[in-house]
C-alpha cells in the first residue's frame, strides 16, 4: 500500500470516529475517622425516651447519639482497646452532653465553658456497648469511622476484614 492511500485511509477513519468524551477517574475516598470516649445510655429509665431524631430509645438497638454528624448517619465504631471488637450503628441523637467534674460528679453542658470536661465524643446503645465489650466499663476509647454524604459504607466487606460474616 502507498503512503499516499494510507493516508487517506487514516484520515478518512479519524474523520468518521466519534469524539471520546473525557471523564476523571473517580478517586475513593476514606472513610472520616474521630477517636475519642464513647459512654453507653438507653438503659433502664432512659427507655422510651425520645431522641432528637423522633424515634424512642430502644436499648436493643445500635444507635448512638453525636454531637454534630447528621442523622441517620452509618458509623463504624472500633473498640480502641481491641480493633476486634467492632459495631455499626446509626446516629439518632444529639450528645454526649455530660462531663466528669474534678471531685468525681457529673453534670449536664451544653458547651464546654465552666468546670468539668467533656466525657467523650459519643453515646452508644447498651447493644451497641455489649457488642463492643464496654457495657461494663462505662467508658471506653473508641474510634469512629464515618463516611462523606452520599456515599454509603460497606458492612459486609467490614465484617469479613474482621472474619465475621
Amino acid at each position: 500500500m502507498s503512503v499516499v492511500k494510507l493516508s487517506i485511509l487514516l484520515a478518512a477513519a479519524a474523520w468518521h470516529d466519534e469524539p471520546r468524551p473525557f471523564t476523571l477517574p473517580v478517586v475513593e475516598q476514606p472513610p472520616l475517622r474521630q477517636k475519642g470516649l464513647a459512654s453507653w445510655y438507653g438503659d433502664g429509665r432512659m427507655h422510651g425516651r425520645i431522641t432528637a431524631s423522633g424515634e424512642e430509645i430502644d436499648p436493643a438497638l445500635h444507635t448512638c447519639a453525636h454531637r454534630s454528624l447528621p442523622l441517620q448517619t452509618t458509623v463504624l465504631i472500633v473498640n480502641g482497646r481491641d480493633p476486634t471488637r467492632r459495631v455499626w450503628c446509626r446516629v439518632n441523637d444529639r450528645g454526649p452532653y455530660g462531663a466528669l467534674l474534678p471531685d468525681g460528679g457529673y453534670v449536664v453542658k451544653t458547651n464546654s465553658d465552666g468546670p468539668g470536661r467533656w466525657r467523650g465524643v459519643l453515646d452508644i446503645s447498651v447493644a451497641a456497648a455489649r457488642e463492643l465489650g464496654t457495657y461494663r466499663k462505662g467508658l471506653e476509647p473508641v474510634e469512629i469511622h464515618y463516611w462523606t454524604p452520599g456515599r454509603s459504607p460497606n458492612p459486609v466487606a467490614s465484617n469479613a476484614a474482621r472474619g465475621t460474616d
